[in-house]
Protein backbone atom coordinates (compact mmCIF):
# COMPACT_ATOMS: atom_id res chain seq x y z
CA UNK A 1 0.00 0.00 0.00
CA UNK A 2 2.84 2.77 1.18
CA UNK A 3 4.74 1.29 -2.20
CA UNK A 4 2.19 2.02 -4.57
CA UNK A 5 1.25 5.65 -3.05
CA UNK A 6 5.02 6.37 -3.14
CA UNK A 7 4.90 5.33 -6.53
CA UNK A 8 1.52 7.18 -6.98
CA UNK A 9 1.66 10.36 -9.76
CA UNK A 10 -1.17 12.05 -8.16
CA UNK A 11 1.78 12.62 -5.09
CA UNK A 12 4.25 13.33 -7.13
CA UNK A 13 2.09 16.10 -8.34
CA UNK A 14 1.42 17.15 -4.61
CA UNK A 15 5.22 16.69 -3.80
CA UNK A 16 6.39 18.90 -6.64
CA UNK A 17 3.37 21.66 -6.16
CA UNK A 18 4.70 22.09 -3.25
CA UNK A 19 8.15 22.23 -3.95
CA UNK A 20 7.41 24.67 -6.69
CA UNK A 21 4.78 26.67 -4.04
CA UNK A 22 7.87 27.36 -1.38
CA UNK A 23 10.37 28.27 -4.15
CA UNK A 24 8.22 30.80 -5.97
CA UNK A 25 7.29 32.21 -2.38
CA UNK A 26 11.27 32.44 -1.74
CA UNK A 27 12.00 33.49 -5.00
CA UNK A 28 9.47 35.46 -6.24
CA UNK A 29 7.07 36.82 -3.00
CA UNK A 30 4.10 39.21 -2.87
CA UNK A 31 5.33 42.61 -3.62
CA UNK A 32 5.47 45.25 -1.06
CA UNK A 33 3.08 47.68 -0.29
CA UNK A 34 3.76 51.32 -1.82
CA UNK A 35 4.15 54.51 -0.14
CA UNK A 36 4.71 57.38 -2.06
CA UNK A 37 5.77 59.30 -3.77
CA UNK A 38 4.26 62.46 -2.64
CA UNK A 39 2.29 64.18 -4.94
CA UNK A 40 4.24 67.75 -6.12
CA UNK A 41 1.38 69.77 -4.99
CA UNK A 42 1.72 68.17 -1.16
CA UNK A 43 5.48 68.75 -1.73
CA UNK A 44 4.98 72.68 -2.52
CA UNK A 45 2.79 73.14 0.52
CA UNK A 46 4.89 71.48 2.81
CA UNK A 47 7.87 73.32 1.39
CA UNK A 48 6.23 76.41 1.74
CA UNK A 49 5.22 75.76 5.33
CA UNK A 50 8.24 74.96 6.46
CA UNK A 51 9.83 78.45 4.99
CA UNK A 52 7.60 80.65 6.66
CA UNK A 53 8.00 79.20 9.52
CA UNK A 54 11.77 79.21 9.83
CA UNK A 55 11.67 82.24 7.37
CA UNK A 56 14.13 81.51 5.11
CA UNK A 57 15.10 79.41 2.14
CA UNK A 58 14.97 75.42 2.85
CA UNK A 59 18.32 73.18 2.13
CA UNK A 60 18.48 70.16 0.20
CA UNK A 61 19.12 67.86 3.17
CA UNK A 62 16.15 69.33 5.48
CA UNK A 63 13.69 69.22 2.00
CA UNK A 64 15.06 65.64 1.81
CA UNK A 65 14.32 65.25 5.75
CA UNK A 66 11.39 66.48 5.24
CA UNK A 67 9.54 64.47 2.82
CA UNK A 68 10.98 61.28 4.65
CA UNK A 69 9.47 62.37 7.61
CA UNK A 70 5.98 63.29 5.35
CA UNK A 71 6.86 59.65 4.05
CA UNK A 72 6.83 57.86 7.58
CA UNK A 73 3.52 59.50 8.37
CA UNK A 74 2.08 57.66 5.41
CA UNK A 75 3.95 54.50 6.40
CA UNK A 76 2.68 54.69 9.82
CA UNK A 77 -0.85 55.54 8.81
CA UNK A 78 -1.22 52.48 6.38
CA UNK A 79 -0.03 50.44 9.15
CA UNK A 80 -2.55 51.38 11.43
CA UNK A 81 -5.00 50.24 8.67
CA UNK A 82 -3.44 47.27 8.58
CA UNK A 83 -3.73 46.49 12.36
CA UNK A 84 -7.62 47.78 12.00
CA UNK A 85 -6.62 49.96 14.29
CA UNK A 86 -9.61 52.58 13.08
CA UNK A 87 -11.93 49.40 14.15
CA UNK A 88 -11.54 49.64 17.80
CA UNK A 89 -10.34 53.14 18.70
CA UNK A 90 -13.03 55.24 20.35
CA UNK A 91 -11.04 58.57 19.87
CA UNK A 92 -11.87 57.47 15.96
CA UNK A 93 -15.11 56.41 16.49
CA UNK A 94 -16.00 59.36 18.23
CA UNK A 95 -14.85 61.27 15.06
CA UNK A 96 -16.89 59.92 12.87
CA UNK A 97 -20.20 59.85 14.26
CA UNK A 98 -19.56 63.74 14.49
CA UNK A 99 -18.74 63.98 10.97
CA UNK A 100 -21.60 61.60 10.01
CA UNK A 101 -24.04 64.09 12.16
CA UNK A 102 -22.23 66.92 10.73
CA UNK A 103 -23.45 66.25 7.29
CA UNK A 104 -26.61 65.14 8.05
CA UNK A 105 -26.01 61.10 7.03
CA UNK A 106 -28.27 58.86 8.06
CA UNK A 107 -29.92 60.32 11.31
CA UNK A 108 -32.56 57.63 11.24
CA UNK A 109 -29.43 54.79 12.38
CA UNK A 110 -27.82 53.79 15.80
CA UNK A 111 -24.75 55.00 16.50
CA UNK A 112 -23.29 51.45 15.27
CA UNK A 113 -25.29 51.55 12.33
CA UNK A 114 -23.89 55.15 11.59
CA UNK A 115 -20.26 53.85 12.38
CA UNK A 116 -20.79 51.14 10.02
CA UNK A 117 -21.64 53.51 7.07
CA UNK A 118 -18.64 55.83 7.99
CA UNK A 119 -16.23 52.78 7.09
CA UNK A 120 -18.28 51.93 4.40
CA UNK A 121 -17.72 55.55 3.31
CA UNK A 122 -13.93 55.37 4.03
CA UNK A 123 -14.28 58.79 5.59
CA UNK A 124 -11.57 57.34 7.99
CA UNK A 125 -9.54 57.89 5.27
CA UNK A 126 -9.77 61.42 4.59
CA UNK A 127 -9.62 63.09 7.79
CA UNK A 128 -6.51 64.55 9.34
CA UNK A 129 -7.49 64.32 12.81
CA UNK A 130 -8.55 60.50 12.48
CA UNK A 131 -4.86 60.26 10.43
CA UNK A 132 -3.19 62.09 13.16
CA UNK A 133 -4.94 59.92 15.76
CA UNK A 134 -3.82 56.71 13.99
CA UNK A 135 -0.18 57.38 13.46
CA UNK A 136 0.37 58.04 17.04
CA UNK A 137 -1.56 55.04 18.03
CA UNK A 138 1.11 53.16 15.76
CA UNK A 139 3.95 54.39 16.97
CA UNK A 140 2.55 53.28 20.51
CA UNK A 141 2.16 49.74 18.88
CA UNK A 142 6.04 49.68 17.51
CA UNK A 143 6.96 51.13 21.10
CA UNK A 144 5.62 48.11 22.81
CA UNK A 145 7.14 45.98 20.14
CA UNK A 146 10.19 47.46 20.26
CA UNK A 147 10.33 49.63 24.43
CA UNK A 148 12.75 51.90 24.45
CA UNK A 149 15.82 51.16 26.69
CA UNK A 150 14.88 52.10 30.15
CA UNK A 151 17.24 54.66 32.24
CA UNK A 152 18.85 53.55 35.17
CA UNK A 153 20.66 55.55 38.34
CA UNK A 154 23.91 55.31 36.88
CA UNK A 155 22.41 56.90 33.37
CA UNK A 156 21.12 59.92 35.27
CA UNK A 157 24.49 60.30 37.31
CA UNK A 158 26.48 60.12 34.11
CA UNK A 159 24.23 62.55 32.13
CA UNK A 160 24.61 65.11 34.82
CA UNK A 161 28.31 64.50 35.48
CA UNK A 162 28.19 65.39 31.82
CA UNK A 163 25.81 68.66 31.71
CA UNK A 164 26.20 69.66 35.31
CA UNK A 165 26.55 73.75 34.15
CA UNK A 166 22.99 73.51 32.27
CA UNK A 167 21.45 72.61 35.71
CA UNK A 168 21.41 75.62 37.56
CA UNK A 169 19.21 77.60 40.26
CA UNK A 170 18.36 80.94 38.83
CA UNK A 171 18.54 83.50 40.83
CA UNK A 172 15.18 84.45 42.90
CA UNK A 173 13.75 87.92 44.15
CA UNK A 174 11.08 88.25 46.39
CA UNK A 175 9.84 91.93 46.41
CA UNK A 176 7.17 94.25 46.46
CA UNK A 177 6.33 97.28 44.40
CA UNK A 178 4.19 100.56 44.21
CA UNK A 179 2.55 101.30 40.55
CA UNK A 180 2.08 104.70 38.68
CA UNK A 181 0.92 105.10 35.16
CA UNK A 182 2.85 107.03 33.07
CA UNK A 183 0.87 110.18 33.34
CA UNK A 184 1.63 110.50 37.55
CA UNK A 185 5.26 110.34 36.60
CA UNK A 186 5.56 113.63 38.98
CA UNK A 187 3.12 111.19 41.78
CA UNK A 188 5.85 109.08 41.68
CA UNK A 189 8.88 111.34 41.68
CA UNK A 190 7.28 112.88 45.16
CA UNK A 191 6.62 109.41 46.70
CA UNK A 192 10.46 108.62 45.83
CA UNK A 193 12.22 111.50 47.60
CA UNK A 194 8.91 111.31 51.06
CA UNK A 195 10.37 107.33 50.83
CA UNK A 196 14.31 109.27 50.81
CA UNK A 197 13.84 111.50 53.40
CA UNK A 198 10.64 109.91 55.80
CA UNK A 199 11.80 106.18 55.16
CA UNK A 200 8.08 105.30 54.68
CA UNK A 201 8.14 101.34 55.30
CA UNK A 202 6.03 99.72 51.90
CA UNK A 203 2.57 99.61 53.57
CA UNK A 204 2.56 103.19 53.67
CA UNK A 205 4.25 103.79 50.06
CA UNK A 206 1.30 101.66 48.69
CA UNK A 207 -1.40 103.38 49.59
CA UNK A 208 -0.34 106.20 47.10
CA UNK A 209 -0.04 104.03 44.21
CA UNK A 210 -2.67 103.33 41.43
CA UNK A 211 -3.90 99.43 41.07
CA UNK A 212 -2.08 96.65 39.49
CA UNK A 213 -3.81 93.75 38.56
CA UNK A 214 -1.17 91.22 39.22
CA UNK A 215 -0.79 92.49 42.69
CA UNK A 216 2.00 93.88 44.48
CA UNK A 217 4.23 91.18 46.60
CA UNK A 218 5.55 88.66 45.05
CA UNK A 219 7.82 85.56 46.58
CA UNK A 220 10.81 83.85 45.68
CA UNK A 221 10.71 84.83 41.17
CA UNK A 222 12.94 83.91 38.65
CA UNK A 223 13.77 86.86 36.07
CA UNK A 224 11.52 84.80 33.95
CA UNK A 225 8.53 84.46 36.19
CA UNK A 226 8.89 88.48 36.93
CA UNK A 227 8.90 88.62 32.83
CA UNK A 228 6.03 87.27 32.86
CA UNK A 229 4.13 89.73 35.22
CA UNK A 230 5.99 92.60 33.87
CA UNK A 231 7.53 92.39 30.74
CA UNK A 232 11.03 91.87 29.35
CA UNK A 233 11.79 95.91 29.61
CA UNK A 234 10.95 95.77 33.08
CA UNK A 235 13.14 92.72 33.92
CA UNK A 236 16.07 94.00 31.98
CA UNK A 237 15.75 97.32 33.71
CA UNK A 238 15.38 95.80 37.05
CA UNK A 239 18.26 93.44 36.93
CA UNK A 240 20.70 96.75 35.72
CA UNK A 241 20.47 97.71 39.13
CA UNK A 242 22.11 96.48 42.41
CA UNK A 243 20.20 94.38 44.17
CA UNK A 244 20.30 94.27 47.50
CA UNK A 245 17.60 93.22 50.35
CA UNK A 246 15.84 95.64 52.52
CA UNK A 247 16.27 98.34 49.74
CA UNK A 248 14.40 100.94 47.64
CA UNK A 249 15.54 100.77 44.03
CA UNK A 250 15.37 103.73 41.97
CA UNK A 251 12.45 104.14 39.59
CA UNK A 252 11.68 100.99 36.99
CA UNK A 253 9.87 101.74 33.99
CA UNK A 254 7.73 98.93 32.02
CA UNK A 255 6.01 98.97 29.51
CA UNK A 256 2.37 99.41 31.83
CA UNK A 257 4.40 102.90 33.49
CA UNK A 258 6.40 103.49 36.48
CA UNK A 259 7.51 100.47 39.53
CA UNK A 260 9.03 101.79 42.60
CA UNK A 261 10.06 98.76 43.82
CA UNK A 262 11.82 96.77 47.39
CA UNK A 263 13.55 94.38 47.61
CA UNK A 264 12.88 91.76 50.60
CA UNK A 265 14.98 89.17 49.48
CA UNK A 266 17.87 88.17 46.88
CA UNK A 267 18.57 84.55 46.43
CA UNK A 268 21.74 84.00 44.33
CA UNK A 269 22.33 81.94 41.08
CA UNK A 270 23.37 78.31 42.35
CA UNK A 271 24.30 74.84 41.00
CA UNK A 272 21.38 72.30 41.50
CA UNK A 273 22.66 68.99 43.64
CA UNK A 274 21.81 65.94 41.65
CA UNK A 275 19.00 64.89 43.91
CA UNK A 276 17.19 68.24 42.60
CA UNK A 277 17.70 67.88 39.10
CA UNK A 278 17.08 63.79 39.09
CA UNK A 279 13.42 64.34 37.41
CA UNK A 280 14.39 66.38 35.04
CA UNK A 281 17.16 64.53 33.96
CA UNK A 282 14.74 61.54 33.99
CA UNK A 283 12.47 62.92 31.79
CA UNK A 284 15.13 64.12 29.01
CA UNK A 285 16.68 60.60 29.00
CA UNK A 286 13.14 59.24 28.70
CA UNK A 287 12.44 61.18 25.92
CA UNK A 288 15.47 60.94 24.22
CA UNK A 289 15.51 56.90 24.25
CA UNK A 290 11.73 57.36 23.00
CA UNK A 291 12.68 58.92 20.00
CA UNK A 292 15.96 56.41 19.95
CA UNK A 293 13.43 53.72 20.22
CA UNK A 294 10.68 55.26 17.48
CA UNK A 295 13.18 55.40 14.71
CA UNK A 296 14.57 52.41 15.07
CA UNK A 297 11.24 50.58 14.82
CA UNK A 298 10.42 53.10 11.53
CA UNK A 299 13.06 51.91 10.03
CA UNK A 300 12.64 48.35 10.75
CA UNK A 301 9.23 48.79 9.24
CA UNK A 302 10.59 50.56 6.12
CA UNK A 303 12.03 47.13 5.00
CA UNK A 304 8.16 45.55 4.71
CA UNK A 305 7.43 48.77 2.19
CA UNK A 306 8.39 50.34 -0.87
CA UNK A 307 9.02 53.91 -0.23
CA UNK A 308 9.39 56.07 -3.04
CA UNK A 309 10.84 59.42 -2.65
Amino acid sequence: MIARLMHSRALHFVVLGAVFYALSATFFPPPKPIVGPLSEARVDALVAEWQNLMGRKMRENERHGLLQAELDRDMLFMKSIELELHLIDPVVQQRLLRNIDFLGLYAEQSETEKLESAYDMRMHLGDEVIKRRLIQLTEEWLLLQSPPQVVSVADIEQYFEENADQFLEDQRLSFSHVFFPREREADMNKLKSDIESQSLAFETALKRGAPFLAGYTFQSLTPDQIARQFGAGFVTNLMAQNLSAETWLTPIASTFGWHLVWIAEVKPARAQTLDEANDEILAILNRERRLEALDSAKTALRNDYEVVL
